[in-house]
């Protein structure tokens, strides 16, 4: 069957069979399988990274982006001279994830091959930027629609027309393609166009729906920054960078978006931030405070030697600091919201810190969120907030995978309830979005219902991230800091600003090493760019 003749829902007896997928270059050459596997590694900027052990497809339910791999072994197609292979579940209908360079200017994204979202449900044969652009496509035009119907109604702005109009120009030539080479070549151009339209839509509507709530007493924006070690000498400073980067330029009466994570680092006590608490609340930033980070989740006590983090030993600390942080009579030292668990899904903290084996569900993270979200219930009225890991097609384990985990754990059990917000952790250097923000954050806001949503945690080429892909500006694991500097604040606006073009979405962000960036010319535009997000929402 050729791509072009794949319409429509498979037949519910005719599950199974293998996709088999076929790869052009931009030029419509063809290409071999193993060139595209290397492709969608991104071996060309991973050559000393370990390119060659990392996951990048997945078998997913279309709509819900949950993992349909059997077993907990993560997909690894078949490699064929000129084709890859998928071998499609038995049990139902699957879409293939896979990280791809949808633009040469904008980067990597997951790329999710659905069949125009009914999935794939017996053997087929389809060519892959042609089946991506269309069902690219297919999603664009609803994410469009649908915030064209809505309230407030999206306003396109000149840099959208203009992308949307490139987009349709396009879009008419490949398909009216005869061939699978001038398809593949075409497609090329048209996921291209798709990326550079969906990043302006969320954008603009992003920053457009966050005012019309504000000024519709609907919420304010969470803008969020992250102090990792804030018992620093230069905290303060940084608090103070957080505020004027979080506040609308010559507002007086700060609206208070700005918010700050705190993390309570292993070997410290609570005493350590009270500084860091009071000096926050001062500013007018709001506190979400963090008693474990996803590593010190699996191995909590005692530093020296770390063992894996009881239940119990989690909730003790948890009960330290909410203890300390709550109902004070200096309002000041009242910690506003509690991150209860951090990256849950993460298949580290079901690692053994000692031994490095790895077992799901030996951390036990899913009954330590809930006891510690119950204990903040119980005792405060501070928020709870939960943050997932974004990993799909680049999971290392099926059943750790996004939301394959939170059905599981969250969804299943009812712990989803005890959360007040449900954010989502993306390192998109490690697991990229892309094109599938959109995809990501709404399954993520269908799952959770009308619990609040947002981005929980993000960042660019630090130096101790994996730096496999890239986005909006090209590194690669040689990039210098001074070369990461500069590509973060683009990054930063895209993101702080597509987060919250979701009705349920508070936005958040969170960068983690605003602390160790923020400073510097470098650290002044990542400042500006989110202010500028601030000064969006505020003045429109």
């Amino acid at each position: 069957m050729s791509a072009s003749a794949l319409e429509g829902a498979p037949s519910a007896h005719a599950f199974g069979g293998a996709l088999t997928v076929s790869f052009y270059d931009a030029t419509g050459a063809a290409l071999s399988g193993q060139s595209a596997y290397d492709l969608a590694r991104n071996k060309a900027d991973n050559l000393s990274n370990g390119y060659a052990n990392k996951v990048v497809t997945a078998l997913v339910n279309p709509t819900t982006l949950e993992d349909l791999n059997p077993g907990n072994a993560p997909l690894t197609p078949t490699i064929n001279a000129t084709n890859l292979t998928f071998a499609l579940p038995s049990a139902s209908a699957a879409a293939v994830a896979i990280t791809w360079p949808t633009s040469s200017s904008r980067g990597y994204s997951q790329v999710t091959l659905d069949n125009g979202g009914a999935g794939f449900g017996a053997s087929a044969t389809v060519n892959f930027t042609y089946q991506a652009a269309r069902d690219l496509k297919t999603r664009f035009d609803t994410a469009l629609a649908t915030r064209s119907s809505a309230t407030p109604t999206f306003v396109a702005s000149a840099a959208f027309t203009s992308a949307q109009a490139q987009l349709t120009t396009d879009y008419s030539t490949m398909m009216a393609a005869a061939t699978e080479s001038a398809r593949g070549k075409y497609g090329w151009t048209v996921l291209g166009d798709i990326h550079s339209a969906y990043d302006i839509l969320l954008k603009d509507y992003g920053q457009q729906l966050a005012k019309y709530k504000d000024e519709n007493s609907l919420g304010s924006p969470w803008l969020g920054t992250t102090f990792d070690d804030a018992t620093r000498s230069n905290t303060n400073t940084i608090l103070g960078y957080a505020q004027t980067a979080t506040t609308p330029t010559g507002v007086t009466a700060n609206p208070q978006y700005g918010w700050v994570r705190i993390v309570f680092d292993i070997g410290t006590t609570p005493a350590d931030y009270d500084a860091a608490v009071k000096n926050a609340h001062a500013k007018k930033l709001l506190v979400m405070g963090m008693p474990f980070d996803s590593t010190s989740a699996r191995a909590c006590l005692p530093v020296s030697s770390p063992t894996h983090c009881t239940p119990a030993e989690y909730q003790a600390r948890f009960k330290l600091y909410v203890d300390h942080f709550s109902n004070n009579s200096n309002a000041a030292l009242n910690i506003d919201a509690w991150e209860v668990g951090n990256e849950i899904n993460g298949e580290w903290i079901d690692t053994n810190p000692s031994t490095g084996v790895y077992s799901y569900g030996s951390g036990h993270i899913a009954t330590k969120v809930a006891a510690a979200a119950d204990y903040v219930h119980a005792h405060t009225a501070a928020s709870t907030v939960g943050t997932l890991y974004w990993q799909v097609a680049t999971s290392n384990y099926p059943l750790n995978s996004t939301f394959t985990w939170a059905t599981n754990n969250l969804i299943a059990t009812g712990y989803a309830s005890k959360l007040d917000v449900v954010l989502l952790s993306t390192y998109i250097e490690d697991a990229p979005l892309g094109t599938g923000f959109d995809q990501a954050m709404t399954a993520l806001a269908t799952m959770f219902g009308s619990t609040p949503i947002g981005l929980g945690e993000f960042d660019y080429f630090y130096t101790d991230t994996s730096r496999y892909f890239w986005s909006l500006t090209h590194l690669n694991a040689s990039s210098t800091q001074a070369a990461a500097g500069a590509a973060r604040p683009a990054l930063a606006t895209q993101y702080y600003s597509a987060a919250l073009a979701y009705p349920t979405s508070v936005g958040g962000g969170f960068w983690w090493y605003f602390q160790e960036e923020a400073s510097g010319t470098a650290g002044s535009n990542l400042r500006a760019a989110i202010k500028g997000v601030a000064d969006a929402v505020y003045f429109g």
